[in-house]
């Protein structure tokens, strides 16, 4: 993989959005949906596009309330042009995620004085993890940051260009149709933005007004049909539990420390974290220039705000990071042109390639995955090459280090192992299709497992409820399906159950209705 030469900006856009694209499909179907984000998402899309209305989303035949309409319109489009699938279901928003990448790059140029700091700043977003990997999933916060990009860039080039200023507001428009009153803070902070770049009079153009006029008119009318078919419940359930209560308290178990996102950023981010430190001290010491207003606007200020909410949940912080790959970008064009860098990045590096040959010897062979072995083989040849680089002061270690995060990225998601959360718990796929295939259309199932997951809903394409084992009996009585582990089985002793079939621990019964035969 070689850049093209510096001199042809096309060139570098059309590579960045190529690259981030095949990053974004690689392997995009050949994992099962986790829980509980892509459950819920996918389980709503299917049912809302099976049962045709798409004004109101369903979720199994009951309103989705949660949240607005975005990712269920952009699933059921996939679902219509090719099939129900892991892959349609996915695949609207890991493009629209993909679009990050090449949408920071233009944001760069226009801020950085060097086309290096924007071509860094893009190369490092492309390869972070949590962007690269949570952005192919079905959720909404890597189409947060295309949204977030594209408003933004389209106000740095209505500075002098009022017509980009229409777009704006209607990246803010699809940002509220995604997720709601998220829209409120990112519209502050760009608020904030405007008048600390001194471009007050951005508020002045029609331009503008009629951006927020497009944009929030589709969102307008969705909220109002909304309040029209469910009245206060709506409030209830969309606003005061998904949205404020979030801010104010823990939600379902999910909270932390303040420090909370700094750790998430800490676990997930090498080995650009190396870079990220310095680079965010350098922000700071440069925050009168319009790119580091920018870099600390939208990445420290928005995760203060996330910082201070009650619930947190780690793909809350994905807006922030392409502000941090902007200083990183900015600090990485600033380091290439000096005579001599910190030593300590260059063993840290060749630290991270070390790490990555041990840790990928002994997972791969423990875990008998010939594609961990290579990926830690790729992470010790490129991340330690880079590092020999940078320790002899040579330029070339950036794009190296680049290359080779790329490849390991590529290796990853062609593999079934990005997803990694579908392992915590009983492959649900296999068991969804017995429940499909040996219970009723529609009719729900009760299991023994400690909590219902939303992907096994999508796969059996029903409710399937977790309760305790005082409710299983009473449900037994009543004549149900119940979906029982071996040890439930033992620990209930219900009698004259039916045995429906049997999927991986977990075996299906029918409970005929005492008093019945």
């Amino acid at each position: 993989m070689n850049f093209p030469a510096l001199n042809d900006d096309r060139k570098y856009l059309l590579l960045l959005t190529a690259a981030a694209l095949v990053l974004a499909i690689a392997g995009l179907g050949n994992v099962a949906l986790r829980d509980f984000d892509e459950g819920y998402y996918a389980t709503t899309a299917q049912d809302t596009y099976l049962r045709g209305d798409w004004r109101f989303p369903t979720y199994l035949g009951q309103p989705f309330l949660s949240k607005p309409p975005l990712i269920t319109w952009l699933v059921m489009g996939s679902y219509h042009l090719l099939g129900i699938s892991e892959f349609s279901s996915r695949l609207p928003l890991a493009l629209g995620s993909a679009l990050a990448v090449p949408l920071l790059y233009l944001v760069g140029k226009e801020i950085f004085s060097t086309p290096k700091a924007a071509l860094w700043s893009s190369s490092v977003l492309l390869t972070l993890l949590p962007t690269a990997r949570l952005g192919r999933l079905t959720m909404l916060d890597g189409v947060i940051n295309t949204c977030l990009l594209w408003s933004l860039f389209c106000l740095l080039k209505g500075r002098k260009q009022p017509h980009w200023l229409a777009g704006m507001g209607i990246g803010l428009g699809l940002i509220a149709l995604a997720k709601g009153l998220l829209v409120l803070a990112l519209t502050m902070l760009l608020g904030i933005l405007i008048l600390w770049l001194g471009a007050g009079e951005i508020f002045k153009r029609w331009q503008f007004w009629l951006g927020l006029a497009i944009g929030f008119a589709p969102v307008l009318w969705w909220y109002q049909l909304q309040f029209a078919q469910y009245g206060e419940t709506f409030w209830q359930i969309h606003f005061e539990f998904h949205s404020f209560n979030r801010v104010t308290q823990e939600l379902e178990g999910n909270t932390g420390p303040p420090w909370y996102y700094l750790l998430e950023i800490a676990k997930y981010t090498a080995p650009w974290l190396f870079f990220l430190v310095p680079a965010m001290v350098m922000t700071i010491k440069q925050w009168r220039q319009d790119w580091a207003k920018v870099a600390i606007i939208f990445g420290f200020g928005f995760l203060a705000i996330i910082s201070a909410m009650g619930t947190k949940l780690p793909w809350y912080v994905l807006p922030c990071y392409p502000f941090f790959a902007l200083m990183g970008g900015h600090y990485l064009a600033d380091l290439q042109n000096r005579q001599r860098y910190p030593l300590l990045i260059g063993y840290l590096l060749a630290f991270t390639a070390g790490v990555g040959l041990v840790g990928g010897l002994y997972a791969g062979f423990t875990e008998r995955r010939p594609v961990i072995i290579i990926m830690g083989l790729v992470l010790f040849v490129g991340v330690g090459w880079s590092a020999r680089q940078y320790l002899n002061h040579s330029a070339k270690f950036v794009k190296t280090l680049v290359v080779s995060l790329y490849v390991t990225l590529l290796f990853l998601f062609s593999s079934p192992l990005w997803n990694w959360e579908v392992n915590e718990a009983f492959a649900v796929k296999p068991v969804g299709e017995l429940i499909k295939q040996a219970a009723p259309v529609s009719t729900p199932v009760y299991t023994s497992f400690a909590y219902s997951r939303p992907s096994l809903d999508f796969y059996g394409d029903r409710q399937v409820i977790a309760m305790n084992d005082d409710q299983l009996r009473a449900m037994a009585k009543e004549g149900n399906y119940l979906l029982l582990d071996p040890e439930a089985q033992t620990r209930l002793g219900l009698p004259g159950l039916q045995q429906r079939g049997q999927a991986g621990k977990f075996s299906l019964f029918f409970s005929p209705k005492v008093g019945k035969p």
